[in-house]
């Protein structure tokens, strides 16, 4: 049977974003989510969680967004001269450029590890904020910290959707991050598990006003068989998260979706079994190939 991951991404971000997340999973649409733990949010995410034990919870490792947890003086290839993190296109310059040392990288993700252990839970896997885990310098700091873990890490798969059309530079970007994820691929096979495809509702290219079920059918008909993760990021009010994401409006849409049941129900006609990252590779599910 195949296994299927809803997976919240931005949990600790704002009170906003913790509460779409919790109002999904109380509606049996997210059964997962990864934590941001140098945002405001991240002590409250952290006791939804220890009273949701069902919602499977991750380190959402971030380098993009505010300060970082070891400190700017620690890790200055990582920050502008605000001690802020860069933002994404900055980030890969200076990664294509060498300019980001690598002990800076993991300095700040053993800092991100130990403040969530310090929150009083364990996460289930790994993944990063706007996918910067693609990044073979940042993949494998990521990878390292989850063999040595023992915990699985998200593969951002590229989903090709019939009947989508990328705009070019979006295509562009597939483009990189397809040959990207093939280094890391050969890299870290066999070392360490990850999901074997991955999809969201910007596989559809351009994204309906008005998210419906339907929608989300199209994301999940064109998963093969493996575990697939189904990345969301619901929140009430697109307003709540201003300044601090780009896809508010997104989040708003796909909250009104998943806070109401339905997407279970989906899944289970289509053959999922529904899982979070500990049920779909820990002990109990042996046998399931999520390293494709």
């Amino acid at each position: 049977m195949k296994t299927l991951i809803v997976n919240a991404d931005d949990f600790g971000l704002a009170p906003a974003v913790n509460q779409g997340i919790l109002d999904a999973h109380l509606a049996g649409s997210v059964t997962s989510t990864t934590l941001m733990v140098n945002m405001p949010a991240a002590a409250e995410a952290a006791a939804i969680a220890k009273a949701h034990p069902a919602l499977g919870v991750g380190l959402h490792f971030n380098l993009t967004l505010g300060k970082p947890l070891a400190g700017a003086s620690s890790v200055p290839s990582l920050v502008g001269p605000d001690g802020n993190f860069h933002e994404r296109s900055a980030l890969a310059r200076g990664l294509f450029t060498g300019r980001v040392r690598r002990e800076h990288l993991v300095r700040e993700l053993d800092a991100q590890h130990q403040a969530y252990l310090a929150l009083g839970i364990r996460p289930t896997h790994v993944d990063s904020h706007q996918h910067v885990h693609g990044f073979p310098a940042v993949f494998d700091a990521i990878a390292a910290l989850c063999e040595a873990q023992g915990i699985p890490t998200r593969m951002p798969w590229l989903l090709k959707l019939g009947g989508s059309r990328p705009s070019a530079g979006r295509a562009l970007r597939q483009w990189l991050l397809g040959r990207m994820l093939r280094r890391n691929v050969r890299q870290w096979q066999g070392r360490v598990q990850w999901n074997a495809g991955m999809g969201s509702l910007f596989d559809l290219g351009a994204i309906p006003a008005q998210p419906t079920l339907g929608d989300y059918r199209c994301v999940l008909e064109a998963a093969g068989e493996g575990v697939f993760e189904l990345m969301v990021h619901p929140v009430p009010e697109a307003e709540a998260v201003r300044g601090l994401t780009r896809i508010g409006h997104v989040s708003a849409a796909e909250w009104q979706v998943l806070s109401k049941p339905g997407l279970d129900q989906l899944a289970a006609g289509l053959g999922f079994r529904m899982a979070n990252f500990a049920s779909a590779f820990g002990p109990s599910a042996r046998g399931v190939d999520g390293a494709a």
